[in-house]
């Protein structure tokens, strides 16, 4: 699926955004070929990368959606990108864990303890 012509607005960690020529108010967000650890002092890149993140991405969007929640995905554009509306986003990140490292948030923890079920946390 193509999106056309656009021009690079953006740059996060794990995402580029794009501002679509042809579509106006409409913005591809692509997902990046690279991974990153550490607080993103680490960065790697890795092929295919984008295309396994943008999959769950798109799924999870489509799957709050079918509930009747409201979310900017307006629709995937090929493996590694989804095109949403041009909005301020709130940033929220989603981390999933089995073992647990050393981190910013929680200097406190024992290096690589392992987790019995999945630990998730939501960051704002």
């Amino acid at each position: 699926m193509s999106y056309g012509p656009s021009v690079n607005n953006s740059e996060g960690k794990t995402k580029e955004v794009h501002e679509s020529l042809d579509y106006p108010r409409r913005i591809l967000l692509q997902s990046q070929e690279r991974i990153i650890a550490g607080n993103a002092c680490r960065k790697n890149h890795l092929e295919g990368k984008a295309a396994n993140s943008n999959k769950p991405t798109s799924c999870n969007f489509q799957l709050l959606q079918g509930a009747c929640i409201k979310t900017v995905f307006t629709r995937k554009c090929g493996e590694p990108a989804f095109i949403a509306p041009q909005c301020e986003m709130i940033p929220i990140e989603r981390v999933c864990q089995r073992i647990q490292l050393v981190l910013k948030r929680n200097p406190s923890g024992k290096e690589e303890c392992k987790f019995y079920s999945l630990k998730i946390e939501t960051l704002f």
